[in-house]
């Protein structure tokens, strides 16, 4: 091996605390910005009311680990509003990257598990700031490798592979889909196969690991039991069941399946390109000796590049680098990195699935094991080539260091002009919205001007532990409020025209009192509300029949406008006017 160049080194010396507070200085400078009302208002929601009334929030359970945690967090600091829940999602994204770091580092040279974590931070930059299922299943996750391959490593394993075991089974509680999560027992059977273990000892890491993973079912069970979430947890599963069968939602088995399948038909895509990229470079600069000419075709190649990139962003091509790299050490690298990259490559499979966005919701989350191995290949693979006419190996690698500062500055450019749900520059998201739970959030001018419009107003009608009906993608305010969801689910977006049906039925009949009513006039789920405004939002025939049940509830009950800013509305019941 060759000397070890200047930035190689200066990276391996920098010590681990630090670069990991770099990492978690970056992540925290973005979180002031953006007021996401949907997802984040979702979760708040379900935290607020996970321990106090957990029935008003029971779709959420499907994420139910997520939400002991958060709810703990929000019981042990109530007022610590929004920025402290995204403090604690910067704070599990670090520690993911520590454990990482960790379990790479007796596999890989340190500089390329470092370069390769930092890449997985910097892409997670257009997703949830705050604490929730996706930070939290990367966590449990990566640690359940961890723990595994320590487990199989190691002369006293009972401990690690029961450990493993339990942190794949609460994994499952965290995000429904992560049930797969079992299937992580396969690596044993891997790691039996490649080192020829003896039967005896793949049964019995087995035993650990399922006895890890039962015990694991049996303690969730009974802490559901005890703090009262049975009754929601499994009512949530019943819904889940129909949402599965249901072609109104996009998580229906058929939507999923088409949308992952597309998704890895655009990956196929990109990988060709970049073949076709590569290939042609490489043709090139081997064709011809000038090396002025050799210097424009590697500028063109890098303009090109960049320009695919910052139109069609990276997640596809690293994920087609990831996918390439684990086949090629399956293939061809020695045994004991070989467990670790199935690993990886089973991480980055089998987490993305179950989820309606897949690859670009919950993609970005599993490349924290594959993306180590990405730059730490690709550099030994540049290195060992053989120098070629016009072209050095010194130069390839001066190349893989340019494509590595396009990456940051793409990256950073990405959390400078996006914020989740909340769309626009971040220089003009300045202000801020006059309440306990949102200090120190800034927005843009208009968005923090209507929502402080709808909390002023909607403070002369409720009180805190009143019930709600917000409609139907604006689950925030019922953080903001500290009010209930009336029917089940903080956002009623989510439930197709049966399930809200039903949950109205059942709410009619368990709740004593009829809630105060507010509905939108936009579209929350636009990231430029409330620019995308539309006056017949609430049309009987839009949004697959929803809207018809909610205007035939108010109808129904006799309500009566009481407020509106145009954006949205306030109805009371005729006899509470």
């Amino acid at each position: 091996m060759g000397r070890k160049s200047d930035m190689i080194l200066a990276i391996e010396k920098i010590p681990q605390w630090v670069f990991l507070s770099i990492l978690f200085l970056f992540r925290l400078i973005f979180i002031p910005q953006g007021l996401d009302f949907a997802d984040e208002g979702f979760f708040m929601t379900f935290y607020q009311q996970i321990f106090s009334d957990p029935e008003s929030v029971t779709y959420a359970f499907m994420y139910w680990f997520a939400g002991i945690l958060g709810g703990s967090l929000y019981s042990l600091f109530p007022d610590g509003g929004l920025l402290l829940m995204r403090f604690a999602g910067v704070l599990i994204i670090i520690l993911t990257a520590a454990f990482t770091c960790r379990i790479l580092k007796p596999y890989l040279p340190l500089w390329a598990v470092r370069v390769g974590v930092a890449m997985a931070v910097l892409y997670i930059f257009d997703d949830v700031s705050s604490l929730y299922y996706n930070n939290v299943s990367a966590l449990l996750c990566v640690g359940g490798i961890g723990l595994l391959l320590k487990g199989m490593r190691s002369e006293n394993n009972k401990g690690w592979i029961i450990g493993a075991g339990m942190a794949f089974a609460v994994n499952a509680f965290t995000r429904i889909p992560n049930i797969l999560g079992v299937l992580f027992i396969l690596m044993i059977l891997y790691e039996a196969w490649i080192f020829r273990k003896r039967m005896k000892w793949t049964v019995r890491v087995m035993a650990y690991f399922l006895t890890g993973y039962f015990l694991a079912f049996f303690l969730v069970f009974s802490f559901m039991w005890k703090a009262g979430h049975l009754q929601p947890f499994f009512t949530c599963l019943d819904w889940i069941f129909h949402i599965g069968r249901s072609s109104e939602t996009s998580h229906n088995i058929y939507s999923m399946f088409r949308t992952t399948a597309g998704q890895y038909l655009e990956i196929g895509f990109t990988g060709l390109f970049f073949a076709l990229w590569g290939t042609t470079f490489f043709y090139l600069i081997k064709r011809y000796r000038n090396r002025v000419f050799v210097k424009m075709i590697g500028i063109s190649a890098v303009l090109v590049l960049s320009l695919f990139l910052y139109f069609y962003g990276a997640l596809y091509l690293l994920y087609f680098l990831s996918l390439a790299t684990v086949l090629f050490i399956l293939w061809k690298e020695p045994p004991v990195i070989k467990t670790v990259a199935f690993a990886a490559g089973m991480f980055l499979i089998v987490q993305p699935l179950g989820s309606d966005g897949a690859v670009d919701l919950v993609g970005r989350f599993s490349m924290f094991l594959t993306l180590p191995l990405v730059v730490a290949y690709s550099e030994k693979e540049v290195r060992e080539l053989p120098v070629s006419r016009g072209i050095s190996n010194r130069m390839l690698r001066k190349a893989g260091s340019i494509l590595l500062i396009l990456f940051v500055c793409l990256s950073v450019q990405r959390h400078i002009s996006y914020t989740y749900f909340d769309q626009g520059s971040r220089f003009k998201k300045i202000y801020s919205v006059d309440h306990p739970f949102l200090r120190g959030i800034y927005t843009s001018q208009k968005r923090a001007s209507v929502s402080q419009e709808v909390l002023s107003a909607l403070g002369g009608y409720v009180s805190e532990g009143d019930y709600t009906l917000i409609y139907d993608n604006s689950p925030m305010l019922h953080y903001l409020t500290r009010t209930k969801p009336y029917a089940y689910n903080p956002w009623l977006y989510l439930y197709d025209k049966d399930l809200l049906e039903g949950a109205l039925s059942r709410a009619g009949r368990e709740r004593q009192d009829l809630p105060v009513v507010v509905l939108q006039k936009f579209k929350g789920l636009w990231i430029d509300w409330p620019d995308g405004y539309s006056d017949d939002y609430m049309a009987n025939n839009a949004n697959k029949g929803k809207n018809l049940l909610i205007n035939s509830f108010l109808q129904k009950n006799k309500y009566l406008k009481v407020w509106t800013d145009g954006y949205y509305e306030i109805w009371l019941p005729e006899y509470e006017k």
